[in-house]
């Protein structure tokens, strides 16, 4: 009994020994990570003070769209400042520098790690967003509407539920859910830089349904909007084009005529616009002023697309002036310039060719450029550690800097000649159209010019 009460007398002694170790310990350890604490708390300091500038720096650079060079600044906060207080807002700004670039993989996966990783941030609706433009880009317009509707569960954030809208809208007219598109399209504020956009959509969604006037309506009000800048020109020129040809299809030549008359001579449909006008004067019969819009389109634009018909109308109105000689040399321009039947023929067989193997070389690059992605994906600093930043790292600086650097410009080379080869098959595509729309020009050319000799004739007898 005696020995069993010594042992318990020596085990809670022991425990009493052991306690107090413990609470010295903890004493310590809690006196010494007060002081690893000041020094963590001072490095965080320096951290979050070097982030920042190098954050002001990067957004300073995507505000002016320098994309790249601001991407290669967030990799730098990205891989070293992993404490950083605004990590969720790099990661946004990554997102829509990839995006920018076209790197649609890249970007998505920003986006994703971001509504991920951030719930709470106040970036997130932007990333949903981010990932509604990425589904749009692609094509995969049921994806886009996906984020859309879940979108308009998020608390709302006027900087994006308009843009978001807009998406939305283009989604369902592509999809031909023209009404769906045009409930989106008018809830789009007016003074969002998308509500342009949104009214000329609007438009197009009646045209399809069939519905003229108030297709015409929409396209009124478009035109009605004072022009404040390069981009409400741009949509206006186009509200104007459209409708004036809505015009002449209902036979309201005049109302085109000054519609026409009225776009910029900066606009891409400028040319269009001068011809359209060629028309509507010969179809009124005012010949003579059917003249000034056709020779301002050959003498500034002498190899456009619209040159044979140009050259054509001209011939036309040149004949119902009494103007033979003139009329002659405009048909004949088309004879000596452009090719007969036969060798059209020749030509939209060598263009169908090249478009094959354009566009069989256009495949390949587009999957060596989602190599290169993949491999970009995988030097993105998503899966960090937090903690305090092996010394390693920074020697390592340089070298991971170089690599992504090559890798981001061998991407960038690539994608450069993506967009010409894009751009060389879109060229070769319009001419095969053109040339398979407009080859019997020479045949009309042809036919006037017998036709103005004959009443060049017929006027020299009767003189």
């Amino acid at each position: 009994m005696q020995d069993f009460i010594r042992k318990s007398i020596i085990t809670k002694l022991n425990g009493s020994v052991f306690l107090l170790i413990l609470l010295l310990w903890l004493i310590s350890f809690t006196q010494l990570n007060a002081q690893d604490s000041k020094r963590d708390l001072a490095e965080l300091k320096q951290i979050e003070y070097a982030a920042e500038k190098v954050y002001r720096e990067a957004t300073s650079l995507y505000e002016n769209g320098d994309y790249w060079k601001c991407s290669k600044k967030l990799f730098i906060i990205m891989d070293f400042y992993t404490e950083f207080s605004k990590l969720d807002e790099v990661i946004y700004y990554m997102g829509e520098c990839l995006y920018e670039e076209e790197m649609n993989d890249a970007a998505q996966k920003m986006f994703k790690y971001l509504i991920r990783k951030y719930p709470d941030s106040r970036f997130l609706t932007k990333s949903m967003f981010g990932l509604q433009k990425a589904g749009y880009r692609e094509e995969d317009f049921k994806k886009a509407l996906t984020v859309y509707y879940n979108i308009l569960k998020q608390p709302k954030n006027d900087n994006v539920i308009d843009a978001s809208r807009y998406f939305a809208g283009q989604s369902h007219f592509h999809l031909k859910n023209y009404d769906t598109a045009i409930n989106i399209f008018k809830q789009v504020s007016n003074n969002s830089e998308y509500y342009d956009g949104a009214l000329y959509s609007i438009a197009l969604c009646y045209l399809k349904k069939k519905g003229v006037a108030s297709s015409i309506e929409y396209f009124q009000k478009l035109i009605s909007l004072p022009i404040i800048s390069g981009e409400r020109r741009r949509m206006v020129d186009e509200a104007r084009l459209t409708l004036g040809f809505i015009y002449y299809q209902i036979n309201m030549y005049e109302d085109a005529i000054d519609l026409f008359g009225d776009i910029s001579d900066v606009s891409e449909g400028y040319q269009d616009a001068l011809l359209a006008m060629g028309w509507c004067y010969l179809k009124i019969g005012k010949y003579e002023a059917a003249l000034k819009p056709l020779l301002k389109l050959i003498d500034n634009f002498p190899t456009s697309a619209n040159a044979e018909e140009s050259y054509f109308l001209l011939g036309q109105a040149y004949i119902l002036t009494g103007e033979y000689d003139k009329s002659i040399a405009s048909y004949q321009t088309i004879v000596d310039l452009f090719p007969n039947n036969l060798q059209n023929m020749s030509i939209m067989t060598k263009i169908s060719n090249t478009l094959v193997t354009e566009e069989d070389k256009l495949e390949k690059l587009k999957v060596q450029i989602l190599i290169q992605e993949s491999k970009l994906l995988t030097t993105l600093p998503l899966n960090q550690t937090s903690g305090e930043m092996p010394k390693y790292v920074f020697k390592e600086e340089k070298k991971l800097d170089e690599f992504r650097e090559n890798l981001i410009s061998k991407l960038m080379e690539e994608r450069e000649n993506l967009i010409y080869m894009q751009n060389s098959i879109n060229d070769l595509q319009k001419m095969a159209e053109r040339k398979e729309r407009r080859k019997d020009w020479r045949g009309y050319a042809e036919y006037g010019i017998s036709r103005a000799l004959f009443l060049k004739e017929m006027q020299y007898r009767a003189n």
